[in-house]
This record gives structure tokens, C-alpha cells and sequence, in this order.
């Protein structure tokens, strides 16, 4: 059983957590739903729970704050928020659960279909810090990616490209290589306002580690890790204006 608290300010909310809960009979045990942070600074501590459906905004206080002030912990965090790009962007690159409000059925299920499948592989402590670190404007950014051990974390601006393989990610930085259970697609949106480029339906690049630009039949761009990306006669055009 995966001992949970809820921590959120709106008692209809928490209310349809413990209604999702409660389809899955024998995988929660609710310890306590908890609406202030000052009471759930009291009583994280001592319930010990191996998860948390954080709210974002608590009266005058955030989930953020609860986060900084409790410390190391090991309990994992499923964010629930209303419509937020900033803080869900930040999630996204930090790889944290998220639901947003009023919770749908079928996004709760897939939080918890993910949960099962990686809870004895979780650090929060790296988590929590690239979340931070992606929480501030103007920061440059760090992705967090899983891995058979538990996550990796890469700074955005050191990945060259990207590749796709079905519905797995090759991502390449200047030494090392990644194979992501995610669709490129993920990475496409994820990094669309860092300099990153889809030369290709296969193929997502840095511009800003592009050394040399090939024309041709088949154009092709030589990376600063020297591998050959093909750029699609469709998307030849729109690639070149970022050298114009």
C-alpha cells in the first residue's frame, strides 16, 4: 500500500482525490488530507508518507514552499494545479507528475499507472533541485530524464540533437547517448523555445550546435558532435532563416 497525504486549501478537491482514491482500494492507504502547510510542515514528518498529491497554491502559501521548508525527504509529489505553462512547463522538464484541476478519471489513472511502475527508482532530491532550478525565470534550463537506475540530468544546452526511434528518443549530447521511453513529439514541444530545431520527422536539433550546413538532393547539417542530421526538402527553407 502506498501510504499518501493530500495537501490542497479546496475541500472539493481533495474530496475527488479521495473519490479516485478510492477506485484503487488496494493501492492507497490516506493518512491525512491536510489544508494548511503550516500542518503539513507538523505532519509530514511524522506520518512518513510515501506520497503526496501537492496542491500549488495553499491560502497565502504555495506547494513550493512546503517543498523548500520540509527538506530531504523520499515521499514522492503529484502536483495538482489549475492551468499554470510556467509552473507545468517546469514539471515537465523536471519529469514530476502532475494533474490538472478538476482531475479527469483517465490522467489520474496514468499518474498512477507511471507511480507503480518506477516508485523504488525515485530520487526527490534531484528531482526537487531541477525543479527549482526550472522554476526560475530566465534560468537556463535542466531536463530530467529516467533511466534503469532512476534519472539523469542534462543541461539543455549541452544536447546537440535528438532522434527518434518509434516511440523512444535518442537523445545525443557531446560524449554520451540516452534512449527515453518518450516520442519525440515529448521533446518537440518540451524544448520548442530553446533553439531547437525539427530539421526532419525523425530529427530534432540544437541550432546553436550546428557547425556546417550541406546543400543538396539531401541537404544534411554536420553537427559540434560531428554526427550527419538530414534536413526534409519541406523543412529546408524555415531551417535556413535561422542563418539569415
Amino acid at each position: 500500500m502506498i501510504k499518501t497525504i493530500i495537501i490542497d486549501d479546496e475541500k472539493h478537491c481533495s474530496d475527488r482525490i479521495l473519490n479516485l482514491i478510492e477506485q484503487h482500494p488496494n493501492t492507497f492507504k490516506v493518512l491525512a488530507v491536510i489544508d494548511t502547510v503550516g500542518e503539513a510542515l507538523n505532519s509530514v514528518p511524522q506520518l512518513q508518507p510515501d506520497l503526496i498529491f501537492l496542491d500549488i497554491k495553499i491560502h497565502d502559501k504555495t506547494g513550493f514552499d512546503f517543498l523548500q521548508d520540509i527538506g530531504p525527504s523520499n515521499f514522492r509529489v503529484i502536483f495538482t494545479t489549475a492551468f499554470d505553462n510556467f509552473a507545468i512547463k517546469a514539471f515537465k522538464f523536471s519529469a514530476f507528475d502532475y494533474l490538472l484541476k478538476p482531475i479527469d478519471s483517465d490522467d489520474f489513472n496514468d499518474v498512477i499507472v507511471r507511480l507503480k511502475a518506477d516508485l523504488s527508482h525515485f530520487n526527490m532530491q534531484n528531482q526537487l533541485q531541477n525543479l527549482f532550478i526550472n522554476l526560475k525565470p530566465n534560468q537556463k534550463k535542466v531536463i530530467t530524464i529516467p533511466s534503469l537506475t532512476g534519472f539523469e540530468t542534462l543541461k539543455v544546452e549541452d544536447i546537440i540533437h535528438l532522434e527518434a526511434d518509434t516511440n523512444y528518443t535518442h537523445i545525443f549530447t557531446k560524449d554520451d547517448k540516452w534512449m527515453v521511453s518518450k516520442p519525440i513529439k515529448f521533446y518537440e514541444d518540451l524544448l520548442a523555445d530553446n533553439a531547437f530545431f525539427k530539421t526532419h520527422k525523425s530529427h530534432l536539433i540544437n541550432i546553436d550546435h550546428v557547425k556546417k550546413y550541406y546543400k543538396g538532393k539531401q541537404s544534411y547539417v554536420l553537427m559540434s558532435n560531428d554526427a550527419q542530421v538530414p534536413i526534409s526538402v519541406r523543412r529546408k527553407d524555415e531551417f535556413l532563416k535561422h542563418f539569415t
